[in-house]
């Protein structure tokens, strides 16, 4: 029987390889004492990690352009076959086998992490020089997929504080980790955030603006690819924007604004600055991923009805403005028509993260950021700060909103006939626009509990925990339940 239980995902730990990031090597064949001997042992196993967070299973497609976008409705297929239905209805039960190598790979790269924290216990950090950037960004990428993996698998914690989350998993060690509460796996998530904050301070000085991405250069450089300062810190106004704290999520929001070190891009630089690479501006945190070009030429350039995955036609419309509201840059760049088999024939096609360049040109292709996913971007904490403004200071909440939405070609509210005021569906409806092949909006849904209508069964399901909740491996349960069987037996 196959058993997906994080009891022994932990094991995985020696089995990946690392997607050459930065010249990493497996090194399942040295002894664990040995590999943890030396500063770079450490940075091998971290690489490990965020290797695996840019496999096809996680964030190289299914929890950023592929899966969650699926059921965010931003697609539609000119085929639909019994597995792609299931996909475009939120058929759970149907699509288990996508979920259990969804928790699985997460609890992998957790299993990556935790023996790193484990190995760090006990250490001088004076023996280290970067031993804060490595506890702090073990305990980052922890929080950051225990986060996901509740945000998945769990009621929202808006509804169902006290329901059944999923396991925090903290040691590297060969036991059952137990079920945890939604409330309780929040507060480890903001725990292990908050002290990743105070590890990485050191990325004040390491994390510059303009960037140089040097990623050949050694561990504390190109801290884009890494779970830094201010990764922690918009993740924490991710979490408690995800959890209803709007004041906490507002102060975090803005410490990573005010850091100034990610300017929003610029509304004539649309179409390419985030094609595959990492913005040199917007980027707060990525990762390193050059693995995925073939699967998004497949799914969004090289039309074939069977794989390539069409805008819906609604998403489209949502970029057209009237004329006095200006002109929505990401609409024409990141929507565009493209010939089909037939020359006559052309579809519109999205286009955000696809690279033309080193699609059709591979020899002509040179860029000096770096090839990757986005996970983390500036224009988030802007909505964030714009929403949390809402009810107390909207002068302050519309500044917020119009810097953005400049960025992006439109005309501020305020300069806008009649100085119209925002309200909450303008930012849900921004977030939809902005966050198109990144996975988030999905997660905005579940939050706002959201009737979505879906195009293939021509109707609106309802919103609820059942159709917002993926389903944990029947696996996890099977084994516990054997395990608890085995303990009563010996204590007979």
């Amino acid at each position: 029987m196959k058993k997906y239980s994080i009891l022994f995902l932990i094991l995985a730990f020696m089995m990946s390889a690392c997607d050459n990031f930065l010249s990493v090597k497996p090194k399942a064949e040295i002894v664990e004492h040995v590999f943890f001997d030396t500063p770079e042992g450490f940075e091998d196993a971290l690489y490990g990690a965020y290797s695996v967070l840019s496999d096809q299973v996680l964030y190289g497609e299914h929890l950023s352009w592929g899966m969650l976008d699926v059921f965010g409705q931003y697609y539609k297929k000119a085929s639909i076959n019994d597995n792609i239905k299931a996909i475009l209805t939120l058929e759970h039960d149907r699509l288990r086998g996508y979920y259990n190598n969804v928790w699985s790979k997460a609890y992998e790269s957790i299993g990556y992490v935790n023996n790193v924290l484990r190995n760090l216990e006990g250490r001088d950090e004076k023996s280290m020089h970067y031993y804060k950037l490595y506890k702090g960004e073990a305990l980052g990428i922890r929080a950051y997929l225990h986060f996901d993996l509740v945000r998945l698998f769990a009621p929202h914690i808006k509804s169902k504080p006290e329901g059944q989350g999923i396991p925090y998993v903290t040691i590297y060690e060969a036991l059952v980790s137990p079920f945890k509460s939604v409330s309780e796996v929040y507060d480890l998530i903001i725990k292990d955030l908050k002290e990743a904050e105070q590890l990485l301070q050191e990325d004040e000085e390491l994390l510059i603006y303009p960037r140089s991405f040097k990623i050949e250069d050694g561990f504390a450089t190109c801290r884009e690819i890494h779970f830094n300062l201010y990764a922690a810190q918009a993740l924490l106004a991710r979490v408690y924007w995800m959890k209803g704290d709007l004041d906490n999520a507002l102060v975090y929001a803005e410490k990573v604004i005010s850091s100034k070190k990610f300017p929003l891009e610029d509304k004539l630089n649309m179409r390419n600055f985030l094609a595959g690479i990492l913005s040199g501006k917007e980027t707060i945190w990525g990762v390193y991923s050059v693995k995925n070009l073939d699967n998004i030429k497949k799914n969004f350039y090289t039309y074939d009805p069977t794989f390539t995955w069409l805008p819906a036609d609604d998403n489209v419309a949502l970029y057209s403005v009237a004329e006095e509201d200006g002109n929505d840059m990401r609409g024409n760049n990141w929507f565009r028509n493209l010939l089909g088999d037939d020359d006559s024939d052309k579809v519109v096609r999205c286009m955000k993260i696809v690279n033309e360049t080193k699609i059709d040109k591979p020899a002509d292709f040179s860029s000096k950021l770096v090839e990757g996913i986005n996970l983390i971007r500036i224009p988030e904490m802007y909505l964030i700060a714009a929403e949390a403004l809402l009810e107390k200071d909207i002068e302050k909440a519309q500044d917020y909103f119009d810097t953005f939405i400049e960025s992006r070609g439109l005309f501020k509210f305020k300069d806008r006939p009649g100085s119209p005021r925002i309200t909450l569906q303008d930012i849900i409806k921004e977030r939809r626009k902005e966050f198109v092949q990144e996975g988030q909006y999905f997660f905005t849904l579940k939050r706002e509990n959201m009737d979505i209508y879906v195009d293939a069964l021509k109707a609106t399901l309802p919103g609820s925990d059942e159709l917002y909740t993926l389903l944990i491996p029947d696996e996890e349960f099977e084994y516990r339940y054997m395990e608890d069987e085995e303990n009563n037996n010996n204590e007979q």
